[in-house]
C-alpha cells in the first residue's frame, strides 16, 4: 500500500510539473461553451392593475403591476409617491399606505427604459399620525358551495354543452311532400293506406356516413332522426308494424338507424331518436289507446335497446294523445338512464315554446312542470311565455330546446326536404346561436337530407360557411391574458375560488363568493386595449343557476361606463352590443339567489355576420 502511494505522487507531481511549463492562452466564457450572447428584450411599456385607488387612513393595499413586453429582460419597478403626508408607498415592493386625508398619484417607473404608470389614490377619513396597519384577511377553505335549488344530471349536462345538434327528418315524406300533418296540403292522395306509404319511399340511395360527417365536420354533437314521424312510416323493422323499410312491398330495405348509429361510432357523435306518439296508421286501423300505448312503448324498447346509447329521445307534442307519460318515460330510462327526454315538458329538456329557433332572454334552465301540468299531450296557457322563459327557482331542472329548420316553411311544411324551399343564411344561423346558445339554451337545427339520399350541397354550403363565422368570432378570446380582482372572494383563498377561474378554462373550476354574498364585483385588467362587442359569461350550473341580474362595464381613457345588462346567465349568456375599445372590463352581479358561482368569460369581436 505504501509504495502504491508513492508511486501516485510522484506521478502527479511529473503531471503538475508539465503543465506549469506550459504558456496557455485563457478562454473567454463564450469560447469555453460555445455558447451565443444572451438576447436583450427590452421593456416597451408598464401598466398598474388599477386604474385608481379609494382607501380609508390607516388602509394598505398592495398595488399590481405589469411590464411589457412579459419576457422582458429587466421587468424590475420603481415606485413613488407624488404626496408621502397623504399616501405612501414602498420603493420596490409597492404597498401603499394611507397616511391622512388627500389625494395622491402613485406612479411606477421602469428600471429599463423609464417608462411611467400612474394610479391616483384617494384617501377618505380621519388623520392618524400613527395607524393600526391593517390585519390582512387569513385565506381559509369554507368548501365547495352547496348546490342552489336544481341540478342537472350528468346525462342533462353533456346534453347542453354540446350546444349544437342536427335533426334528420326523413321517410316517406322525403319523397311525397307530406306527412299527415296537415290535411290541407294532403287533399287527393286518396284513402291514408300502407300501400300508399311504402310506394312512396323510394330511396335509390341512403348515405348515412355523409349525414353525420356533416354535423361532426361543423361541431355538431349530437344527431336526432325520424324514426317515425306522423304518417305511421317507420324507418327501421318495427316489430310492432309493418308499415316499415322490412316490408317486402318497400323498395329500399336500409335500416337507417343502424346506418346512423355506425356513423355516429365512427364519427364520435351522439345519436337520439325522434318517435311520433301521433301515427295515421293507427287512426286508420282504429286502436283503442290503450292497445295503441302498449305497440308504442314495445317499438319504444325496441328502439332504446338495439340502438343504444340513446342520449335524447324526442317526444312530439303534436297529437301527442292521453297516454301514460310516466311509464312511457321508464322504458327510456330502463335502458339508457341518462337519455335525456325532450317534450312540451320535459322532463329531461323542453320545447321553447316556437319553432323559431330562439329563447326568451331571461331564460331560466328550471320550470314548474307539476304546477303547470305540462306533459307531451298537455300544453296549457301561454305556454310561448313561459316555455321560452323558463320558472325561477322551479323543482324540475329543464332546460330550453330551441328547434328550426335550415328550410323556410314551404309546401312540405319546411320539415322533410323541398328542393324549392329557401334556406336560411349563414348569418341568419348565426343570429340564431346567440338567440339559443347565447341565451342559455341549445341550437337544434333540422337538416332534412335530400331525396337523394344526403344532405343537399346547398344546405351543406350554409353550414360550413356558419361553421367559419363562430370560428372567426370565438377563435380567440380577447381577455386571455388579463389580471382579475374581485371585492370578495370566499373563503379570501385566491388560490381556490379566486376571478381566475373565470379565464383557465377549465370547465370545473370556478370563482364563487361566502354564502352570505350575493352581489360582486369583478374587475379585468386587459392585455392592453382589446375592442370587442361581444360578452360570454358561464355559471358552474351543476350547482345550480342562481344570478338574476348583472352588469358589464368597461374603462376607456381612464373612465367607467356600463356597456350592457342582463339578467339570467345559466350554462352560457352572449352579450350582443356595439363595438368598443377598453383596457379594462368590470363584471357587476347585482342580484343572485345564492353565491354567484362563475367558471367563464369571454370578450369576442364579431366583424362577419353583420349582426
Amino acid at each position: 500500500m505504501i509504495l502504491r502511494l508513492n508511486r501516485v505522487r510522484a506521478t502527479a507531481i511529473a503531471v503538475l510539473a508539465l503543465l506549469l511549463s506550459c504558456t496557455c492562452t485563457p478562454k473567454t466564457p463564450a469560447e469555453e461553451t460555445g455558447a451565443e450572447e444572451p438576447r436583450t428584450v427590452a421593456v416597451t411599456g408598464v401598466q398598474i392593475t388599477r386604474a385608481d385607488l379609494e382607501l380609508n387612513v390607516g388602509d394598505g393595499f398592495h398595488l399590481g403591476v405589469r411590464v411589457l413586453p412579459k419576457d422582458a429582460t429587466n421587468p424590475r419597478v420603481t415606485w413613488t409617491s407624488d404626496n408621502e403626508s397623504v399616501a405612501t408607498v414602498s420603493r420596490e415592493e409597492g404597498q401603499v399606505k394611507a397616511v391622512a386625508p388627500g389625494s395622491a398619484v402613485i406612479t411606477a417607473m421602469t428600471v429599463d427604459g423609464g417608462f411611467t404608470a400612474a394610479c391616483p389614490v384617494k384617501v377618505n377619513g380621519k388623520s392618524d399620525p400613527d395607524p393600526e396597519p391593517p390585519t390582512p384577511p387569513t385565506p381559509s377553505d369554507p368548501g365547495k358551495p352547496a348546490a342552489s335549488g336544481a341540478t342537472p344530471t350528468a346525462g342533462q349536462l353533456a346534453w347542453q354543452r354540446r350546444e349544437l345538434l342536427m335533426f334528420y327528418h326523413y321517410g316517406q315524406a322525403t319523397f311525397s311532400g307530406y306527412d299527415g300533418e296537415n290535411e290541407a296540403r294532403n287533399i287527393g292522395i286518396g284513402q291514408w293506406t300502407e300501400e300508399l306509404l311504402l310506394q312512396n319511399y323510394k330511396p335509390t340511395t341512403i348515405d348515412t356516413d355523409q349525414w353525420v360527417k356533416v354535423a361532426a365536420d361543423n361541431g355538431f354533437g349530437e344527431i336526432i332522426i325520424t324514426a317515425k314521424h306522423h304518417d305511421g312510416f317507420c324507418l327501421w323493422d318495427n316489430p310492432e308494424s309493418t308499415t316499415d323499410v322490412a316490408n317486402a312491398r318497400c323498395s329500399n330495405h336500409t335500416d337507417v338507424l343502424q346506418g346512423l348509429r355506425e356513423a355516429c361510432n365512427k364519427y364520435g357523435v351522439a345519436m337520439g331518436i325522434y318517435l311520433s306518439p301521433w301515427d295515421r296508421m293507427i287512426e286508420t286501423a282504429g286502436l283503442s289507446l290503450s292497445a295503441y300505448e302498449t305497440k308504442y312503448k314495445n317499438a319504444l324498447k325496441d328502439l332504446m335497446t338495439r340502438y343504444a346509447p340513446v342520449v335524447e329521445m324526442w317526444f312530439d307534442g303534436n297529437h301527442a294523445g292521453g297516454f301514460n307519460w310516466p311509464s312511457v318515460n321508464q322504458v327510456v330510462y330502463d335502458a339508457n338512464p341518462e337519455c335525456v327526454i325532450f317534450s312540451n315538458g320535459g322532463p329531461g329538456c323542453r320545447w321553447v315554446g316556437n319553432e323559431n329557433g330562439d329563447a326568451q332572454q331571461t331564460n331560466w334552465a328550471t320550470l314548474d312542470i307539476a304546477g303547470r301540468g305540462l306533459s307531451p299531450s298537455n300544453l296549457p296557457g301561454n305556454y310561448e311565455s313561459y316555455l321560452g322563459s323558463g320558472d325561477e327557482g322551479a323543482a324540475s331542472w329543464c332546460p330550453a330546446e330551441c328547434d328550426f329548420s335550415i328550410q323556410a316553411i314551404g309546401d312540405r311544411n319546411g320539415w322533410f326536404y323541398g328542393a324549392s324551399d329557401s334556406r336560411k343564411s349563414a348569418r341568419e344561423l348565426m343570429d340564431l346561436y346567440y338567440k339559443s346558445v347565447g341565451r342559455n339554451g341549445v341550437f337544434l337545427m333540422n337538416v332534412p337530407p335530400s331525396d337523394n339520399g344526403v344532405i343537399d350541397s346547398k344546405e351543406v354550403a350554409i353550414i360550413e360557411e356558419f361553421t367559419r363565422m363562430r370560428q372567426s368570432i370565438f377563435g380567440k378570446n380577447l381577455a386571455d391574458g388579463a389580471t382579475a380582482t374581485a371585492s370578495s372572494v370566499r373563503g379570501s383563498n385566491d388560490a381556490k375560488y379566486g376571478p381566475r377561474f373565470l379565464l383557465d378554462g377549465d370547465y370545473d373550476t370556478y370563482f364563487c363568493t361566502d354564502d352570505d354574498v350575493r352581489t360582486v364585483e369583478i374587475e379585468l385588467a386587459l392585455s392592453g386595449a382589446q375592442t370587442f362587442n361581444r360578452v360570454q359569461l358561464q355559471e358552474y350550473i351543476p350547482l345550480g343557476q342562481r344570478v338574476q341580474s348583472f352588469e358589464i362595464q368597461v374603462r376607456r381613457n381612464g373612465s367607467w361606463s356600463t356597456w350592457g345588462r342582463g339578467t339570467t346567465i345559466g350554462y352560457k349568456r352572449i352579450l350582443t352590443g356595439s363595438s368598443v375599445t377598453a383596457d379594462a372590463v368590470r363584471i357587476r352581479i347585482t342580484a343572485s339567489r345564492a353565491c354567484p358561482v362563475l367558471n367563464g368569460f369571454g370578450l369576442y369581436n364579431d366583424t362577419v355576420s353583420g349582426l
